[in-house]
């Protein structure tokens, strides 16, 4: 196998025309992404094209014997960090007198992390891309370059081990005599050796096409199975990304053959784009009955690979990729790609927007590319072209790492100083007891209160439960409870629908939900329904997660509801209204009163009510302190309507907060702990409401027993 072709004559435009297309469709979706659903599969369209180009440098220096890892690391530095550190500099610069306490300790862990090119780890942890990357973190983006870092990290190094190890296996079988005399012109071919080098060209080039064969499959096997099981872990991974890698890696090699005809060329290149435009357009988080992972991923992966793998001469899709306009912006696409994510975010934060307009984003746009084409002329060039001998440049990049992240950590604890921002007025909110006849603790993950020291069991009893949301209306129905005789039950268990039932759950948000909800359901039969002094039962739940899984800011289910066999029940919303309804009767057959209470009006703005960053005081900005009703009637309005029309169906009694929260601010104190969680202050501010609520249920009760 003789490959013709300098190391300098394989740069290929249509490659930058790639990338450009990669970075819009990630910008596009980040804008607009109902607009390009499956826009983010932009980033594995880099990662195949990294693959591409990566193995292919290093396969042609080893071929050489001109292979250096120091050499190698020092290129990817000049390539990676500046530009990086740049944008981690301004980022952290704006996050500072920008962002609130929360999302500023947020931002601050997220970039120590990537300053040591780990964010992915960081946001595997912590973050669920699909509903935190429309939300607040400015530095979220950066996990696909920590997948890469690890990519550049680990490379070098198995096809090392390849040309090591492996190639002798092969090169017993293969001589140059046995090789082509010449091989066309083609784009995949990305090395040149000797006709007397063949032969151990041709085995290196098998031992690592067959090592490229296994690591795809262990990684595509990984990530089917997590991707179900562990979606962050799937997601986040590098070795979960890396059969992508691979796929670039294998067309480096040049085991495949390139056709001769234009047809085939054009055939190529046509059914790659074709794929991964179908793939940014259709594909979803889910998709297929399941995750992206499992086949999202592999549609936009063959689509990149098709048109990689197509001549760059005679493809007519390559042509066009290879245009000046797609070229120019595949160059700058590394910048592009960094900076218009914060730009993205910090417009937001500082406009208290959830939602971007049609001028919004053109602004971002502009400046967004200003910002690229700058620091690609004026960091990304000259880095590149820098003379540093390697081990300064490799010095230089881990002291950069040591004292970013430092400083990162240092920062961290500032998230309330003076300095950088002002607390409004707000009561003093905490973890009280609410009474001193209470006393709160913890079964098996589930909230309990011990409210009554004395024996209850000639007493009629009130029972509330529910999820996190029924801590809401405890201090009210328990002082309720108080005043008119009844002894009072509570199980509140977090992320848990309180049904009666066989039923099974699996919970995206938190893994200890679901092992908390097994625990917390026969309790609620045994202790609520089986007891007969429990007159009256309120249930009050997070509606809008249950009602189809997702809940606010989501737009893939987070809480899942499992059949017999373990497996998803897809049709959730009539499922839950079956469970829910079976949970009524259930009640109300064992002589019970049950009474649905509301959820409280979600409240984006929390943090914007309770602090004065600098910027906002710099620029005179008003304090939020106002609901959303666009992002109410987005993501709570089909709960809410849901809700209502079960219980006017069933007439069952329900508890509408809606109608006495008009605004979250009460005595000029914010009155939210959350975006929908009501804090003490809250919860008080309910109590005058649930009493008239609960006196009209009694009077009712006890005219019906009259």
């Amino acid at each position: 196998m003789n490959y013709s072709n300098t190391s300098q004559s394989r740069y290929r435009p249509d490659v930058d025309g790639l990338r450009a297309l990669a970075v819009l469709s990630v910008f596009l979706f980040h804008l607009k992404p109902d607009f390009l659903p499956g826009g983010f599969l932009g980033v594995d369209v880099f990662f195949v094209i990294s693959g591409y180009l990566i193995t292919g440098i290093i396969i042609r220096e080893s071929h050489r014997r001109t292979f250096s890892f120091s050499h190698f690391y020092a290129r990817r530095v000049k390539r990676i960090f500046p530009a990086l550190f740049v944008v981690l500099l301004l980022s952290s610069l704006i996050a500072t007198f920008l962002l609130t306490p929360e999302t500023y300790v947020n931002f601050m862990k997220s970039a120590r992390y990537a300053s040591a090119q780990l964010s992915n780890l960081f946001f595997m942890q912590n973050v669920d891309y699909f509903e935190e990357g429309f939300s607040g973190q400015p530095l979220l983006h950066t996990w696909s370059l920590g997948v890469e870092e690890q990519f550049y990290l680990v490379w070098p190094l198995l096809i090392y081990l390849c040309f090591r190890f492996a190639r002798p296996l092969f090169a017993s079988g293969v001589t140059s005599d046995q090789a082509p005399e010449s091989v066309p012109d083609s784009a995949h071919a990305l090395f040149e050796a000797d006709n007397a080098n063949n032969g151990r060209v041709q085995a290196g080039n098998m031992a690592t096409g067959l090592i490229l064969i296994l690591l795809f499959l262990a990684s595509y096997g990984l990530v089917f199975v997590t991707a179900e099981t562990n979606v962050n872990f799937a997601f986040y991974m590098f070795f979960t990304r890396a059969f992508e890698f691979c796929i670039g890696g294998w067309l480096a090699l040049g085991i495949t053959h390139q056709p001769l005809k234009k047809i085939s060329h054009n055939l190529a290149g046509i059914s790659g784009l074709t794929l991964i435009v179908v793939s940014f357009l259709v594909v979803q988080q889910e998709f297929v009955a399941g995750s992206f992972l499992r086949y999202g991923t592999l549609i936009t992966c063959l689509g990149t690979a098709l048109i990689i793998y197509s001549s760059a001469s005679t493809s007519i899709v390559n042509k066009g990729l290879a245009k000046r306009v797609p070229v120019s912006i595949g160059k700058v696409s590394y910048s592009l790609y960094l900076y218009h994510w914060p730009v993205i975010i910090f417009w937001k934060q500082y406009n208290d927007l959830d939602k971007l307009s049609l001028s919004a984003s053109s602004i971002i746009i502009a400046i967004s590319f200003g910002l690229s084409i700058l620091s690609y002329k004026f960091v990304e060039q000259p880095a590149r072209k820098s003379s540093l001998p390697d081990r300064v440049v490799l010095s230089l990049a881990l002291t950069a790492i040591i004292v970013f992240a430092v400083s990162f950590r240092i920062l961290e604890d500032q998230e309330v100083a003076s300095w950088r921002i002002t607390q409004y007025s707000n009561p003093q909110t905490s973890e009280s007891d609410f009474s001193p006849e209470c006393r709160r603790r913890y079964e098996n993950g589930v909230m309990v209160f011990d409210c009554f020291t004395e024996k209850i069991d000639s007493r009629p009893v009130i029972a509330l439960l529910g999820d996190s949301h029924s801590g809401h209306f405890f201090c009210s129905v328990y002082q309720w409870a108080r005043d008119n005789g009844y002894a009072f039950k509570y199980l509140g268990v977090p992320g848990c629908p309180m049904l009666i039932g066989d039923v099974s759950i699996k919970s995206i948000i938190n893994d200890e939900h679901t092992e908390q909800c097994k625990s917390a359901l026969p309790a609620f039969k045994k202790g609520i329904v089986e007891d007969p002094n429990v007159e009256l039962v309120l249930i009050a739940q997070r509606f809008d997660l249950l009602y189809d899984g997702k809940g606010y800011q989501s737009l893939s289910r987070q809480m899942l509801f499992k059949d017999d066999n373990g497996e998803t029940i897809e049709n959730h919303t009539e499922y839950y209204r079956e469970q829910l309804l079976n949970t009524v009767d259930t009640l109300r057959n064992s002589g019970k009163e049950v009474v649905l209470l509301g959820q409280v009006p979600l409240f984006r703005s929390v943090e914007a009510c309770n602090w004065q960053p600098r910027i906002m005081e710099l620029f005179s900005k008003e304090r939020v302190c106002s609901y959303d009703r666009d992002f109410i009637d987005i993501w709570q309005q089909p709960s809410l309507s849901f809700i209502k029309e079960f219980a006017a169906k069933y007439q069952v009694m329900y508890f509408d907060p809606f109608l006495h929260l008009d605004q979250p601010l009460k005595n000029n104190f914010n009155i939210y702990n959350n975006v929908d969680h009501l804090n003490d202050a809250g919860c008080l501010y309910l109590a005058p409401y649930i009493f008239e609520a609960l006196d009209q249920s009694l009077a009712d009760r006890q005219k019906t027993e009259n």
